[in-house]
C-alpha cells in the first residue's frame, strides 16, 4: 500500500548522471500545487492518493 512507504527511507540514486540543479529533482503536483521530491518515493506515493496530500509539501 502506498500509505505505509515512509518518507525518506527509500531514496533513489542516479544510473545516469544527476542533474545539475538540484531543482530539476522535483516536480509541483497538479491536484494540490506542493512540491514532490522524486527521489523520495514515499513522498511521490503520498501524492497518488485523493486529497489532501501532505501539509508538508503543499506551498506554504
Amino acid at each position: 500500500m502506498p500509505d505505509q512507504i515512509p518518507h525518506g527511507r527509500y531514496v533513489a540514486t542516479h544510473v545516469t548522471p544527476p542533474p545539475a540543479d538540484e531543482t530539476e529533482h522535483f516536480v509541483k503536483c497538479p491536484a494540490c500545487g506542493g512540491w514532490i521530491d522524486c527521489r523520495d518515493l514515499g513522498t511521490v506515493f503520498a501524492h497518488e492518493g485523493p486529497l489532501p496530500h501532505p501539509a508538508a509539501d503543499r506551498p506554504q
